[in-house]
């Protein structure tokens, strides 16, 4: 590994990238290469922490005597910490795959921090985002993706939100002294009210995150008891990431991160690092493009190698399978069948799956909400049937009674209609939302998945959020999908996220395969001509 991809790997790296081009040159020779290959340990528990790594490619793995373990990715770092505890290893460091690092001793990593404390601070935030994400969980994040970082809003927003429970404590107390209230009752109750607010207020400075992976962008805000909302972007539709600061918050090291996108703007108000949060998310972006060419490019080389008949991984004819699985356009095609008793049952699931299309409809408390008058009604008409078959009642006759039942259950049959045909759906392509009202005019509204520029998850008050149920809000292009009232939101907005990714991948999969064939044939006719060995005309010697 050379001096200039040294100095290109330390200028892309979030770490550093804020360095001028002298401050890189002068720290570039404290770096040391070593190539690790798969399976290969760089150090074991109990040794002396002595260095400072960083990821230039491939994965480490770092695990402890109790088994756990964590996976650093390419840009990332470790093995500060024996370092600034001056300490033993506490973990195992050892090679997924082949891998390049470099590493940097403790007098030339200290004295690093030294000259750049920012470096420092960056540092302590990726500690803290490591503090988050083993104290918390994100159950939508997907076991394929890595969570990059996590960040708050700034202690200084808790701070600023405490000032109103704090004057409240403050007036009130005036208060009760100048009306000459008695101050041994109202004063702790009071105080208790002041503790409970601020108690409340920190929970809720604690429960709001930005997360940056390696898929998207998430902005997570929890409001206790009133709103739940998580709203995301796939890397694929950010346009650009802008900070945006006023005194106070250039003052005291915060600002705001404008994340661009071609529906508008995702606002990540107040955040504790947002140069990190910038240089992370333009990071992400790069890495996913580069590992995308990279996988394109070695498919294109194997393909390559293939067609032409040289050397190299491939498989000969002879190991071929026998039997190949057709993709058949049009004739019959192999479907998932029900039997009548599943398909009544599907009636009342908020959430099934069938032929690889999933369908959603609206919570059970939606139902409930629009037909519980009826219901009420029914439970009347049923108790006035019988107290008129006993004799209780002379009025209305039972054949009045038995008409207002029919048409009860009439009009609860077709709310319970209007109820299970509005349905939401993912296919492997496409999001569907189809609404249809019983004997009237039926709407479907769909958008291909692929286009998708961002999600948008709400739970909107306590009823929503005491029953798990809520909106996903869909960006299309210049239309936007609800899936209303849906049933566990946030799981609904990870599988649209999951079909996405996939639609995506396939996507690019084809287009490279595409350019692939077409780079391939070409080379190939080229090969063809240059190698042909046609003789030509003989001339006869006289």
């Amino acid at each position: 590994m050379d001096s200039k991809t040294i100095y290109a790997f330390l200028h892309e790296h979030f770490l550093f990238n804020y360095l001028t081009d002298e401050e890189l040159g002068q720290i570039m020779p404290l770096f040391k290469p070593i190539i690790l290959e798969k399976g290969e340990v760089l150090y074991r528990t109990g040794f002396p922490g002595r260095n400072f790594f960083l990821i230039v490619s491939g994965q480490i793995i770092l695990q402890d005597d109790d088994q756990n373990s964590s996976v650093i990715h390419t840009k990332g770092h470790f093995g500060e910490q024996a370092i600034f505890k001056e300490g033993l290893r506490n973990e195992t460091a050892q090679a997924l795959e082949k891998s390049t690092i470099l590493a940097i001793n403790k007098r030339g990593f200290l004295a690093i921090l030294a000259a750049y404390p920012s470096i420092k601070s960056r540092i302590s935030g990726m500690k803290i985002s490591d503090t988050i994400i083993q104290n918390h969980e994100f159950p939508w994040i997907s076991s394929d993706e890595t969570v990059r970082f996590v960040d708050r809003k700034h202690i200084n927003v808790f701070y600023t939100q405490l000032m109103l429970p704090l004057v409240f404590l403050i007036l009130t107390g005036i208060g009760a002294f100048l009306l000459d209230l008695n101050l041994g009752l109202f004063l702790p109750i009071t105080f208790l009210i002041f503790c409970l607010w601020s108690i409340w207020l920190w929970l809720d400075w604690r429960n709001d995150f930005y997360l940056v992976t390696s898929e998207r962008v998430a902005w997570v805000e929890k409001v206790i008891w009133l709103h739940d909302q998580r709203r995301e972007v796939p890397l694929q539709s950010i346009l650009s990431v802008n900070i945006s600061t006023n005194q106070i918050q250039r003052l005291f090291g915060y600002g705001d991160v404008i994340v661009r996108t071609y529906t508008g703007n995702i606002p990540m108000r107040n955040t504790a690092h947002p140069k990190m949060l910038l240089d992370l998310i333009s990071e992400v972006q790069e890495i996913s493009k580069t590992r995308a060419q990279r996988i394109e490019t070695a498919d294109i080389n194997q393909t390559i190698r293939t067609r032409l008949g040289l050397s190299g991984n491939s498989t000969s004819p002879e190991t071929d399978p026998e039997f190949i699985d057709l993709e058949m356009e049009g004739g019959p095609q192999l479907t998932e069948t029900i039997t009548p008793l599943q398909e009544f049952i599907n009636l009342f699931r908020a959430r099934y799956e069938l032929n690889g299309v999933i369908n959603y409809r609206k919570h059970i408390f939606v139902l409930f909400r629009n037909s519980w008058w009826l219901l009420m009604a029914l439970a009347g008409l049923g108790v006035s049937f019988f107290a008129r078959l006993v004799g209780l009642l002379t009025y209305p006759t039972l054949p009045v009674i038995i008409i207002l039942f029919t048409v009860n259950l009439a009009a609860l049959g077709y709310v319970f209609a209007d109820w299970a045909n509005d349905r939401f759906q993912i296919t492997d392509k496409h999001i569907i939302d189809l609404d249809r009202k019983p004997f009237g005019r039926e709407t479907k509204r769909s958008a291909l998945l692929e286009n998708v520029l961002s999600l948008d998850c709400k739970r909107e008050n306590i009823i929503q959020r005491l029953f798990d149920f809520g909106t996903v809000a869909i960006n299309v292009g210049d239309i936007q999908l609800d899936f209303e009232h849906v049933a566990h939101p946030i799981t609904v907005q990870n599988e649209i996220f999951e079909r996405y990714n996939n639609a995506v991948k396939q996507k690019e999969l084809e287009d490279a395969h595409r350019r692939r064939d077409d780079m391939v044939e070409f080379l190939a006719a080229y090969h063809e001509e240059s190698t042909d060995d046609t003789p030509g005309p003989e001339s006869d010697d006289s």
